[in-house]
């Protein structure tokens, strides 16, 4: 499978904000050709902490509340999630869609928006 460039890693990340999220904002941090840096704001204390590297084929998505990770999936050594109950767990998983990860992370934003942004 070819990687993606950067380039084509973000446009397939900004169609799935578009299909999954109304409000977000995104800062670069850093943007090459081969590699990106870059958080998605939902709120300022809720954001996906996005990190690709095209060279070495890492990717991280982290999502990101009051500086804690409380979900993620990344490919260290092979693909895993941190899920939402034990973010610090490490769960094999199969390599995620970006649209999965990106649909997994709304349903929790959705889940602490309901409980009024309280996490366990």
């Amino acid at each position: 499978m070819k990687i993606p460039n950067v380039e084509a890693f973000l446009s397939e990340i900004t169609s799935s904000l578009r299909k999954h999220f109304t409000e977000y904002k995104i800062e670069f941090l850093l943007r090459t050709p081969k590699s990106l840096k870059c958080n998605i704001y939902f709120v300022a204390s809720l954001f996906i902490a996005v990190r690709y590297n095209a060279r070495n084929e890492r990717i991280d998505f982290a999502l990101i509340q009051n500086n804690q990770r409380i979900f993620g999936y990344d490919n260290l050594k092979e693909w895993h999630c941190h899920p939402y109950e034990n973010p610090s767990a490490h769960i094999p998983c199969d390599k995620p869609s970006i649209d999965k990860i990106i649909s997994d992370i709304r349903v929790i934003c959705t889940a602490i928006k309901g409980s009024g942004g309280h996490h366990g």
